[in-house]
C-alpha cells in the first residue's frame, strides 16, 4: 500500500485512510470467504466440533474478529481467540502454548524432538499433510 501511495499523485490523509480501509475490507472479505469454506468442510467431517479458533497476528484485527465472531454464530460455533495483546507477537503465543503444556504437566527435556504442530493435549488430532 505504501508503494501505491508513494507512486500516485499527492493524496490527502483522508484518501490514504480510505485506501487502507478498502484494503482491510478486501482482506477480511477474502479471509471470511475462505474460513466459511473451511467451516463447511469442518462441520461435514467433525460434526462434534464446537469452536472456530483464530490466532496469530491476524487475530488481533478488530474488524476480522467481529466478522469471525459473526461467522461462528451463523454456523453454530463458539469463536475462540487469545486476548488481542497475545496475538501480536508469535513469541508470546509460543510462550502461552508452553504455559498450557506446563499446566498439563507436559514437560520435555532439551533433547525433545521438534514438531511443527505440537498439540497441547491428548485430544487434539495429529497434523495431516495438506
Amino acid at each position: 500500500m505504501r508503494q501505491i501511495i508513494a507512486e500516485a499523485p499527492p493524496r490527502s490523509d483522508r484518501d490514504i485512510a480510505d485506501l487502507a480501509a478498502a484494503i482491510e475490507l478486501a482482506i477480511c472479505d477474502s479471509l471470511i470467504d475462505r474460513t466459511a469454506n473451511a467451516v463447511g468442510w469442518f462441520r461435514g467431517h467433525y460434526p462434534q466440533g464446537t469452536s472456530l479458533v483464530a490466532a496469530g497476528g491476524v487475530a488481533a484485527n478488530t474488524r476480522l474478529r467481529e466478522r469471525l465472531t459473526a461467522l461462528a454464530a451463523r454456523t453454530g460455533l463458539d469463536f475462540v481467540a487469545p486476548p488481542p495483546a497475545l496475538c501480536t507477537d508469535n513469541g508470546a503465543m509460543i510462550a502461552w502454548a508452553g504455559l498450557e503444556r506446563l499446566r498439563h504437566g507436559l514437560i520435555d527435556g532439551l533433547d525433545a524432538p521438534v514438531h511443527p504442530r505440537w498439540p497441547l493435549g491428548d485430544n487434539e488430532p495429529t497434523a495431516r499433510p495438506v
